[in-house]
């Protein structure tokens, strides 16, 4: 695939309704074990209300797509940041990932922000 994104990167993607300002931050592109490659990415400006503390959970600080899920769901190129801290996220998700219990999500981001608030909310 050509998709041409890179670290630091700040696009739109397929937001869900009410959503809008949502944008995904692309933190790290690195190869699977698969030889597939994998997109790290934070998704920011989301509204998850979370039952547990009875707020709002406003951005998913690491979420780990396909490449071809990803050049799916982004739709604008708004700009680049400064990469936010997300190494917590990602080394658990790399432990899991490399034993078997972790996967990579294949849908739209918007289809993966609504499995978090479902998974939050069930």
């Amino acid at each position: 695939m050509d998709l041409k994104v890179k670290e630091g990167q700040v696009w739109k993607y397929d937001n869900r309704e009410g959503e809008e300002d949502s944008r995904v931050i692309i933190l790290k592109i690195e190869e699977s074990k698969d030889d597939s490659m994998v997109v790290h990415a934070q998704i920011s400006g989301i509204k998850i209300y979370n039952p547990n503390s009875g707020e709002i959970i406003e951005e998913i600080t690491h979420m780990p797509f396909s490449i071809e899920a990803l050049g799916a769901s982004i739709s604008e190129l708004m700009g680049e940041c400064e990469i936010p801290d997300y190494e917590d996220g990602y080394n658990s998700w790399k432990r899991e990932y490399i034993n078997g219990n972790a996967g990579v999500f294949t849908i739209s981001i918007g289809e993966a922000v609504k499995y978090m608030d479902d998974a939050v909310n069930s």
